[in-house]
């Protein structure tokens, strides 16, 4: 056939698949608007969710299934030998990841939950249909060839994409839209865990903030909906605790755990952030695969536990099957020496922190969710076996596995009721529910002493961009953007204008302040209408007396970047009305303080209407 002829015949089923695609969508949006006519809103934003919930659901249970047939190719079935291979599949995962972003999609895809949970806090919701498939391709690339990260962010992503786009489709408004972004996050989450409930308080007490008894309702019907999918196609609970008793002697032995879980959330948090911000991040990218990506591969060649998400060692733990620690490793030959198995759980703890920001830093797409977890798992396994090998006491070492999880799940995120009801229902531990309590309890409270922000809110807070939801006060204050209340119709005056000249700007504006500007835009200063009202009918003075003579600072300045905390500190301080923006020097406006207290009563009634 000529190259002519295939051409037309590519044309023909392209634009053949473009119609039945057209097709679909049009009698998809046509069901729905019928819908929305014929159900009551409540009961139409449940029909919704359950759509929203089952998509995310299948696209959880199709990502997972994909990454278990590459780990189970990539292990290879003896454990006795160590795998080569681990030196070089995490880099040609991460380098596919950036191959596909940059050749396949051409698009900008933007990982991890901080950017998302700034566009639901703010109300910019911008998620683009591309997300629907694209964080389940390049996951996939990176975690099923070992990249040391978890897949909850991706699918989390996925599932808002889902929703969001739906409500799109039918141009349902931003309260909607945003009801159903949490609902596609609840329905990802609850399928890959098949923990409904921890899903829905994941979606609120993590991403929304807060929420309405109202959006309860679909939250947790989109949850269901994905917990059903993951269990008609993965029926097996992710992780299996075969004892859930506890003994009030373990009493003080939780205790420690949870002190303990948050230490180390701390150190992953910190970790993450320093090595993100580090000058390695900003290595151009043949250098950053160079090194990060051989550092990477030996970590994970030395300590296996390090390949991908790390959900085999956390049962193998669960199970009592110690030695599976240092299964595919060149250390396998002291599988049966106690003490050595519980240095080298000290060396992957130590090592997971650094695993995971080097997959994120190099351009793998996961988060550090799933590496929380082993994170947790190994902390408990530390302690209890630890303890158990002194003598001192028999300490069950599942159960210590199981309630640092949510220990760390709880300082790392700060989402203590996530933490407890997600390894509960995981794990099927509900006896341990005491014990989860108090260790995730801890573990929050210590980690909020050193690290007051979640791995995820922490830089939005250091950008003045996030506050906590409970704090009524700066959680307004976080919404409001500066740039928004700036006024810039101010008379501006030069420096060496007369005091005639002056009187004439003052003739023309409706204003009382006047910022002196030089010809090249910086800001020198002001002067105030009370400055000159004594003097400005007196014409003798017109022509010797000049603008640069009675300027005067102002009481404080505005930096263009400042946060709205820092802004209404300087109010606060200053005692001032208007005070101007400047920026690197550049005059650029005046923000009063009426404007300041005109938005923070139009979003706190706006608060009150939200999801």
């Amino acid at each position: 056939m000529s190259a002519c002829g295939r051409g037309t015949l590519h044309s023909f089923f392209h634009n053949r698949w473009r119609r039945r695609i057209a097709q679909v969508l049009v009698g998809l949006h046509r069901l729905l608007l019928w819908l929305e006519r014929t159900l009551s809103p409540r009961n139409y934003e449940i029909v919704l969710s359950i759509i929203i919930g089952t998509v995310a659901g299948f696209a959880a249970v199709a990502l997972k299934f994909g990454i278990s047939k590459v780990r189970i190719w990539a292990h290879g079935t003896d454990p006795t030998t160590a795998r080569m291979a681990f030196v070089v599949l995490p880099t040609v995962g991460i380098v596919a990841t950036w191959v596909y972003v940059r050749f396949v999609l051409r698009k900008p895809l933007t990982t991890g939950l901080t950017e998302l949970i700034y566009q639901v806090t703010h109300h910019r919701l911008r998620l683009p249909y591309y997300e629907m498939y694209a964080h389940i391709i390049s996951s996939s690339l990176t975690v099923g060839f070992g990249g040391s990260v978890g897949l909850e962010a991706p699918i989390i992503r996925t599932g808002s994409a889902v929703g969001f786009n739906l409500g799109k489709f039918m141009q349902s408004n931003q309260q909607r839209r945003t009801l159903l972004l949490a609902c596609g996050a609840a329905g990802g989450m609850a399928a890959i865990f098949n923990s409904p409930i921890a899903a829905v308080i994941f979606a609120f007490e993590v991403l929304l903030g807060n929420v309405s008894i109202q959006s309860f309702i679909p939250l947790l019907i989109a949850s269901a909906s994905g917990a059903v999918v993951a269990r008609i196609f993965q029926f097996q609970q992710l992780f299996i605790l075969y004892t859930d008793r506890w003994h009030l002697s373990d009493l003080p032995v939780f205790i420690l755990t949870g002190i303990a879980c948050g230490l180390i959330a701390t150190y992953l948090i910190r970790i993450i952030w320093q090595v993100s911000q580090s000058e390695f991040a900003r290595l151009d990218m043949v250098r950053r695969t160079l090194f990060g990506g051989t550092a990477l591969g030996v970590l994970i060649f030395l300590m296996p536990p390090l390949f991908g998400e790390g959900y085999e060692t956390i049962n193998a733990l669960l199970f009592g099957e110690f030695e599976h620690l240092v299964s595919h490793s060149p250390f396998y030959k002291f599988a049966d020496k106690g003490w050595f198995l519980l240095i080298f759980a000290l060396l992957i703890l130590a090592s997971k922190a650094i695993s995971t920001v080097l997959t994120m830093v190099l351009g793998g797409n996961g988060g550090p969710f799933a590496p929380t977890m082993l994170s947790g798992a190994l902390t408990g396994f530390i302690i209890a076996y630890g303890l158990n090998l002194t003598g001192w006491t028999q300490l069950s070492v599942a159960n210590f596995v199981a309630v640092a999880m949510a220990g760390t799940l709880s300082g790392v995120y700060k989402a203590p009721l996530t933490a407890i009801f997600l390894i509960a229902e995981v794990t099927g531990g509900y006896g341990l529910f005491v014990p989860l309590m108090i260790v995730s309890a801890l573990s929050y409270f210590t980690s909020m002493y050193f690290e007051p922000h979640s791995i995820v809110t922490k830089p939005l807070a250091l950008r003045g961009l996030w506050v906590a939801a409970h704090e009524r006060d700066k959680h307004v204050l976080a919404h409001m953007h500066l740039p928004e209340l700036i006024e810039r119709d101010f008379s501006i005056v030069r420096p060496n204008w007369t005091l005639g000249e002056f009187v004439q700007a003052i003739a023309r504006s409706h204003r009382n302040v006047f910022p002196v500007v030089d010809e090249d835009g910086t800001f020198l200063g002001v002067i105030l209408l009370d400055d000159v009202r004594q003097i400005m009918f007196d014409h003798h003075k017109y022509d010797t007396v000049i603008v640069e003579e009675l300027m005067h600072a102002p009481p404080d300045l505005i930096e263009w970047d400042d946060p709205m905390d820092k802004v209404m500190e300087k109010f606060d301080a200053s005692k001032a009305w208007n005070l101007p923006v400047v920026k690197r020097g550049k005059y650029v406006g005046f923000v009063s303080k009426s404007s300041v207290f005109n938005r923070y009563r139009n979003l706190l009634q706006q608060f009150s209407q939200e999801v």
